[in-house]
């Protein structure tokens, strides 16, 4: 059997296409998630902060979660702001590539985890 040069570059560029699929499913999979549960009996508004950046999350009702992603690796704190303007803190927490953090606002604490 006879393979003209368009049928082998029609394979390589097949198995090129194949590949940066697979990679960019990759990075898409591989990146940090962040969810904040509000497990408090109030309505709080919650930040993020990592690095350089911050994200604002807005009202979280009582019962209510926010999920989001971010790029890279650094250690991620959350301020969370009840509607008297008290604040609570949390502690850092490192992320790193295919890492979900998970922070949890109740009462008068917000406690965080991570897992790969």
């Amino acid at each position: 059997m006879k393979f003209g040069l368009e049928h082998i570059a029609f394979a390589l560029l097949a198995a090129l296409l194949s590949i940066f699929t697979l990679a960019a499913a990759a990075v898409y999979w591989a990146t940090p998630t962040m969810i904040v549960r509000n497990n408090s009996g109030a309505t709080v508004q919650v930040t993020a902060r990592w690095g350089d950046h911050h994200r604002e999350l807005g009202d979280l009702q009582p019962g209510s979660k926010r999920t989001f992603n971010v790029r890279g690796e650094s250690a991620i704190r959350f301020i969370v702001t009840y509607s008297d303007g008290s604040q609570l803190e949390s502690l850092p927490m490192y992320f790193t590539t295919a890492m979900t953090v998970s922070a949890v606002i109740s009462g008068q604490s917000v406690s965080v985890s991570a897992e790969l």
